[in-house]
């Protein structure tokens, strides 16, 4: 008996000089137990999305702040970060890691209101309020209304490919963001819409989603490195199963008609969060957009690169002199074109040569081949029309 009581003796000692070692900053934390003023919910979490369970507040105390009446281990928000988390242990070390919050309901503060009038219908894709301020390789810093079809897609707190609102349930992106194809565990992702920084929360403007469902394309093979049919759907809904709301940060983007092209030299712009220098390892903390220019699809094929790797479902741009470029991390994010004043996606970021590399454009999905494979999995044809694109006399 005496042996086993030194044994917890020894125990608590250690979990108290490893808990009194852990330096994250916990000054924001103003109350005791419910830290980020959730209320009580009989759906608490208190499961991390690596599986890991959440180990109690009153763990963690320091000379400046006491959590010792804080019992429990339910996820929380504190410090308003992209969604609540709690503190695990990881190899002897305490982290913070982020939630499973699949099945709960957790609302930002005074989030939009799901109002069906509200959704941004086919008839008002493509609409958008500029509002550019200053680097996507080359580009310049966007604010997210000036490409509010932008998604950000992570795969628990971590930023993986972005993607393309295209109707009120779902976003359009690259399949290769997604190895694991049909067993990808979609509970582990979430889509964030209307976001300016990717380590940054604003309750105001972003709209956050679990996935309900993902389809891949069917003629995306993983086993190779060709990227033949690299698009992918996901369909979205948040805590209260409802879906994208229509404000100026979160719009649709419109889809062009069925095998629509514009010609060669016509500028459109990309966006995304992903690296913006080449080599780099860090991505963009905040949302970036570029201008890029069409290739032919001939010197695509002949003078960039082979048939082998161009074909007729992928379409080629470059920034001018070779500077603006998408890069690791702006996978499945936007090529859009603006034709009378309305914003059409054209392509979806797919693969390319290192970034920004002097001939080597990068190479995107051709949206404009795959309208009926979009109808058919969204079962939205009126988004697939392409009823918005300018028609001829």
């Amino acid at each position: 008996m005496k042996c086993i009581l030194r044994i917890l003796l020894l125990t608590c000692t250690l979990c108290f000089i490893e808990a009194v070692s852990f330096n994250h900053d916990f000054s924001l934390f103003t109350d005791k137990c419910i830290l980020d003023g959730s209320k009580e919910s009989k759906n608490e979490v208190s499961v991390t999305v690596s599986g890991r369970i959440c180990l109690p507040w009153n763990s963690f105390q320091n000379r400046n702040h006491s959590f010792s009446n804080c019992y429990h281990n339910y996820c929380r928000n504190p410090d308003k970060r992209i969604q609540p988390w709690c503190i695990v242990r990881r190899r002897n070390r305490y982290v913070r890691e982020y939630c499973d919050i699949t099945d709960r309901e957790i609302k930002p503060s005074n989030p939009p209101k799901s109002d069906p009038s509200k959704q941004d219908r086919e008839s008002s894709c493509g609409e958008r309020h500029l509002n550019r301020i200053t680097k996507i390789i080359g580009g310049s810093r966007s604010m997210v209304e000036s490409q509010p079809w932008i998604a950000a897609i992570f795969k628990g707190d971590g930023l993986i490919c972005g993607g393309t609102l295209i109707a009120p349930c779902w976003v359009l992106t690259a399949a290769h963001c997604f190895p694991g194809g049909k067993k990808t565990q979609i509970k582990r992702y979430s889509v964030f819409l209307g976001k300016n920084a990717i380590n940054e929360t604003d309750s105001i403007k972003e709209q956050q989603f679990n996935v309900s469902k993902l389809v891949v394309h069917e003629g995306f093979d993983y086993t190779t490195e060709n990227f033949n049919n690299d698009i992918a759907l996901l369909k979205i809904v948040d805590s209260n199963g409802k879906c994208a709301v229509k404000t100026n940060s979160v719009r649709t983007a419109c889809i062009p008609p069925f095998q629509q092209m514009l010609p060669t030299g016509f500028y459109c712009e990309i966006a995304g969060y992903g690296r913006h220098q080449k080599g780099g390892f860090e991505y963009s903390r905040y949302l970036k957009q570029a201008q890029v220019r069409l290739v032919s699809q001939n010197d695509c094929q002949n003078k960039y690169y082979s048939k082998d790797e161009v074909n007729k479902n992928v379409l080629c741009a470059a920034g001018r002199d070779w500077e603006e470029d998408a890069c690791q991390g702006d996978s499945g994010g936007p090529l859009v074109c603006e034709v009378n004043n309305t914003m059409f996606l054209f392509g979806i970021i797919s693969w390319g040569k290192e970034c920004s590399k002097k001939f080597n454009p990068g190479v995107y999905t051709k949206v404009t081949n795959y309208n009926n494979w979009i109808s058919m999995h969204t079962g939205l044809p009126k988004y697939t029309v392409g009823s918005r694109y300018p028609q001829k006399d």
